[in-house]
């Protein structure tokens, strides 16, 4: 959604310009986990959903597709999202976007040096590591859906922004209420199995860079709170849409909730290329994409 403040954070951070990913189920209809404001509860409890082209042009945002060339590859992954979706659509995991944005917020070098951003890097993946492993686990964030349902695994290398892209400055944020607001929040929604490895990275943090918890937070909550605003506006998110193939699946393996709409785009299992789709309702293009 065009200004929407989660979605300018991720492709902040993420260095390309898809705030969202999903899987074409055919018909028109996208597969995808995100957030749903329900009017007595901030936090998302929708997790994944199926909806028309229009839902997402409704709210201002443009629709791409990024092909999977094998077409084995495309029937094994809509049969695994209607696996997903039984016998529930399981949670929009607002913990593991907020690991993920950490996780790439480290090569940020305004942030922490380059000693800091290894240790919260590698606290980002145990903490993404233990929600991999938890039994019975049925949260999801949009990317993450992808990867599961394709049953593809993503190097290292690949969380690291390629071509020495580094995250653009964060609007600022004031260390303080919205990051206790946040932990709160991370204490009560989290599971055993993952709350020690969460503390152990949320600690860090305070310690290395302490106003960014602040700034995931409120990008979070006023998303929420926009999530049923319907005004098509005029912005587009800045940034790349061209594939850059360049790693390949060598040394270790990052968990799956560390995957992020750019790791697709780059992936050597998709297209080179990206195509609009347009219809009906479609927002207008903008500087010719």
């Amino acid at each position: 959604m065009p200004d929407e403040p989660l979605g300018r954070m991720i492709t902040r951070l993420d260095g390309s310009a898809f705030s969202h990913s999903g899987l074409a189920l055919g018909d028109g209809v996208i597969a995808s986990a995100h957030q749903s404001f329900v009017p007595s509860e901030p936090w998302d409890l929708s997790g994944l959903r199926a909806e028309k082209f229009e839902h997402f042009w409704d709210k201002g945002q443009s629709v791409y597709r990024l092909a999977v060339p094998s077409p084995t590859a495309r029937a094994k992954a809509v049969a695994a999202v209607h696996r997903l979706r039984l016998p529930d659509d399981g949670s929009f995991c607002v913990p593991k976007i907020l690991i993920v944005a950490i996780a790439l917020a480290s090569f940020d070098r305004s942030l922490f040096d380059h000693e800091a951003g290894t240790t919260i890097r590698e606290l980002a993946i145990d903490a993404a590591r233990a929600w991999e492993g938890a039994p019975g686990e049925r949260t999801f964030y949009c990317a993450e859906v992808v990867a599961r349902a394709f049953g593809e695994r993503f190097p290292l290398s690949a969380l690291e922004p390629p071509g020495g892209v580094r995250p653009a400055p964060a609007p600022p944020a004031r260390d303080g209420l919205l990051g206790s607001m946040m932990e709160l929040y991370l204490d009560a929604a989290t599971g055993d199995e993952c709350q020690d490895s969460l503390d152990r990275l949320v600690d860090a943090l305070d310690i290395e860079a302490p106003a960014f918890l602040d700034t995931v937070a409120r990008d979070i909550l006023a998303s929420a709170r926009r999530a049923d605003d319907r005004r098509t506006l005029t912005a587009r998110y800045a940034g790349r849409r061209t594939p850059q193939k360049g790693w390949e699946l060598t040394g270790r393996l990052l968990p799956s909730a560390l995957v992020t709409p750019r790791m697709l785009l780059d992936a050597p299992w998709t297209a080179d290329t990206v195509a609009r789709i347009d219809g009906p309702g479609a927002p207008e293009p903008l500087d010719g994409a």
